[in-house]
């Protein structure tokens, strides 16, 4: 049995990882495998057209020489590797295995704010400052989302934790609290 989408973004994220490393570009492969991401978001059939059958080799080549132009020796030979095992089609599962393990070892976190409100930067930075000190990280990058239904307050999402400080949450505990003593 072959593996996973995720097995192989995995495998084949660390060892371009450990190479950029001994390369000292860690970041500069993060933001080339960011703007490849964005490429395959913005034509959804790439992958699938450079890995499938439905064009020939040489006409996959011209597409892969065109898409590696603007990128290092490091990519442009890291790109070759996946057209030559057929992975391409696997490239964003790469890039996301990439940024976790970037993000890993750096001490950042990605964080889901839900409020009823647009947040102000002053709270934001408050919000970033409490998260580190409370999860020891370095960074924590907030996707922000308001939403009124939480009536008040905030919820906070890291990893698989939820921090659940809505108005919302309160309304529902004291309601089942006042259900069982009746």
């Amino acid at each position: 049995m072959g593996l996973s989408k995720f097995q192989v973004g995995k495998r084949y994220s660390k060892a371009l990882y450990e190479v950029a490393e001994e390369q000292n570009s860690v970041e500069e492969i993060l933001d080339d495998l960011k703007a490849l991401k964005t490429i395959y978001q913005q034509n959804p059939n790439l992958g699938f057209a450079l890995a499938g059958r439905s064009i020939t080799k040489t006409e996959k080549q011209k597409i892969l020489d065109t898409l590696k132009t603007p990128f290092g020796e490091l990519m442009q030979n890291f790109l070759s590797l996946l057209f030559e095992r057929g992975r391409l089609n696997d490239l964003v599962e790469i890039v996301d295995a990439y940024i976790k393990k970037y993000d890993d070892a750096n001490g950042i976190v990605e964080v889901t704010v839900t409020s009823t409100i647009e947040l102000t930067p002053e709270q934001e930075a408050s919000l970033r400052d409490v998260i580190a000190k409370r999860f020891s990280i370095k960074q924590a990058n907030l996707t922000k989302i308001v939403d009124p239904s939480i009536i008040g307050g905030v919820v906070i999402r890291v990893g698989d934790q939820v921090i659940d400080g809505s108005v919302l949450k309160r309304f529902t505990a004291i309601k089942n609290l006042l259900l069982v003593n009746n």
